[in-house]
């Protein structure tokens, strides 16, 4: 097992929620040294300090380099504009929390393609708007979590800086089948999704819901492929959508962790 941060760096306290699930993903990974990374919206800076310790260079970026609490500040970026970045200059891009907040999804993925090299890869992680219990949620009252209401006007827009730009909370949660097709688009080859902490209440509601999801699917995909040319890049494409669609790490796992590659 690689050598790990396993605590807050700047709090010395245990990692909690997607921190000690990203921190978790990182210490199975053997292929980090050395590696030209990316950070794009940073935050404090905890997932950099984890990278660099395994051997990384890490650059960082962020809309608010105050934020983080690292020595060297990270340029200032907005991700809604081309980014100060040179086209195939990056191994490995982290995009962590942050695609829920933008309104112009598929260009952020046409601008990390730009810069990665080929071959290389974008680790995005977001709250999962795929696993059983947010599907439930949605069912309900169309809302990220059972409990609480949907994201509004109010509560949807967190801030606004010197110059009206609007800083948004989870107004574009966004679920692994429009992430790949909008990361196809954008010229992505390959997905890959991850396992990370188990969702109790998906887990509950998996053995009720599953096969109706499953035959559901099925009968979708049927009718999609029906006189299509079995092999095919359309044929291809929709077995790919199927099989995530009954994924058992995209229906348990808590959050969306998933890599692209160009």
């Amino acid at each position: 097992m690689t050598s790990i941060i396993t605590h807050n760096p700047f709090s010395l306290r245990p990692f909690t929620g997607v921190k000690k699930n990203v921190a978790k993903h990182l210490a199975s990974r053997d292929d980090l040294k050395g590696k030209k990374i990316v950070d794009l919206c940073c935050g404090d800076g905890v997932t950099a300090a984890i990278l660099r310790s395994m051997g990384a260079e890490v650059s960082l970026y962020d809309l608010i380099p105050d934020s983080c609490k690292l020595e060297d500040k990270p340029a200032q970026v907005d991700v809604m504009k081309p980014l100060p970045i040179a086209d195939e200059s990056a191994d490995i891009v982290i995009f962590q929390e942050v695609i829920e907040h933008i309104p112009n999804q598929l260009f952020v993925f046409q601008e990390i393609f730009r810069i990665l090299k080929p071959g290389g890869e974008l680790f995005l992680t977001t709250p999962s708007k795929s696993s059983i219990q947010s599907r439930l949620s949605f069912l309900t009252f169309e809302s990220e979590h059972v409990r609480h209401t949907p994201w509004g006007a109010c509560d949807g827009v967190w801030g606004t800086n010197d110059k009206g730009e609007k800083y948004y909370g989870h107004l574009f949660l966004i679920g692994i089948q429009q992430m790949r097709a909008f990361a196809k688009i954008a010229g992505f080859s390959g997905v890959k999704v991850h396992k990370n902490e188990i969702s109790r209440t998906s887990v509950w509601f998996f053995p009720i819901v599953y096969p109706f999801i499953y035959f559901m699917s099925l009968r979708a995909l049927r009718s999609d492929l029906r006189g299509k040319e079995k092999g095919g890049k359309y044929w291809q494409e929709k077995m790919e959508q199927f099989h995530l669609n009954i994924s058992r790490e995209v229906l348990l796992s808590k959050y969306s962790f998933v890599s692209f590659y160009k």
